[in-house]
């Protein structure tokens, strides 16, 4: 004897009122979860910032320490010191003067 699934009323699928139910449900989900989601990717930017300040800080350092002259801008650091220039994740232009990033409160975000 072969299996027969289970139909009401010789129909198959899904009523109206269970598919609503399953996109209120998947709703309530998304709402609860989006905020912290943000927050996550925000706080992660965050902290790439203030790595790249960092790494930045450092690099100028080794510049001053191994040519004994600050650097005149931060593409001087490139590539012997860092492989790339870092870009801020937020979009604000790192201020550099030579020997560190200065305007720190520009990148609080």
């Amino acid at each position: 004897m072969m299996f027969q699934p289970f139909c009401r009323g010789g129909q198959q699928g899904f009523t109206l009122v269970e598919l609503m139910v399953i996109c209120a449900v998947i709703m309530i989900l998304t709402a609860l979860l989006l905020p912290r989601y943000l927050e996550v990717t925000d706080t992660a930017k965050l902290a790439k910032c203030h790595g790249n300040i960092s790494t930045l800080n450092s690099a100028a350092s080794m510049y001053l320490a191994g040519n004994g002259e600050v650097a005149a801008s931060l593409q001087d650091l490139a590539p012997e010191f860092v492989p790339v220039i870092p870009s801020c994740p937020f979009g604000a232009p790192y201020d550099f003067d030579g020997y560190c990033i200065i305007n720190l409160n520009a990148h609080d975000h």
